[in-house]
């Protein structure tokens, strides 16, 4: 088993790891060269990355995070990754007119609205102005934004190991804390992130919070 730091040449292969660990995701349904998309977000930016789980040349899993510190202008991860695959993502919808209807998009609409607006009047700059005078983050940390394993390696520890590399990564970078949100339905998941020390910090119907922090 090999960690590896990911290159534009293994974006196709995580994706289709990506599409076998979330099957029904709207990214997932809208194929593999939009995810392929997606995750050269975490490449194009100095204060993201993304890394992967490789055995026989096959990804079992992958994992992605940003930094996030001081005032600094930053585009909420989300709205940032979907200016990011804006193009691909008109082009996929163009193919698949039913995907409009797909229940994880129905759930965000108006964050979709949002970005069209920011996308089609071109204030990308204004908002980014506008965030840094508004908000702050106080202790400088890192985000986990996704993690995943292939749908027939669940349940084998592949997830522990991407947690610790994660980890690992953070302490490497010279950060103290780590913070993810999942959904609060998603038990299973919440669980995992506890057996390896993760605590929740907030908990609403939609959505919770989980950090871990060291001194």
């Amino acid at each position: 088993m090999i960690i590896k730091e990911a290159l534009e040449s293994d974006l196709s292969r995580i994706a289709e790891c990506h599409i076998s660990a979330f099957p029904k995701s709207l990214s997932s349904a809208l194929g593999t060269r939009y995810v392929t998309k997606m995750l050269g977000w975490y490449l194009s930016l100095d204060r993201t990355f993304l890394f992967f789980l490789e055995e026989e040349d096959l990804v079992m899993g992958y994992c992605g995070g940003v930094i996030k510190e001081g005032n600094m202008a930053i585009m909420g991860s989300a709205s940032s990754m979907a200016q990011y695959s804006f193009d691909e993502g008109i082009r996929a919808f163009l193919h698949r007119p039913w995907l409009m209807f797909h229940p994880e998009l129905r759930a965000k609409y108006l964050f979709v609205g949002k970005n069209l607006w920011t996308r089609l009047k071109r204030f990308f700059r204004a908002d980014q102005k506008k965030q840094n005078q508004t908000s702050g983050i106080i202790v400088p940390y890192v985000a986990l934004i996704v993690i995943g394993v292939r749908a027939d390696k669940q349940g084998k520890g592949y997830g522990s190991m991407l947690l610790q590399e994660f980890e690992r990564k953070t302490i490497e970078l010279g950060y103290k804390k780590m913070l993810l949100t999942v959904l609060t339905n998603n038990i299973k998941a919440i669980k995992s992130y506890e057996k390896n020390a993760w605590v929740i910090a907030n908990s609403t119907k939609q959505s919770t919070t989980m950090e871990k922090q060291w001194n």
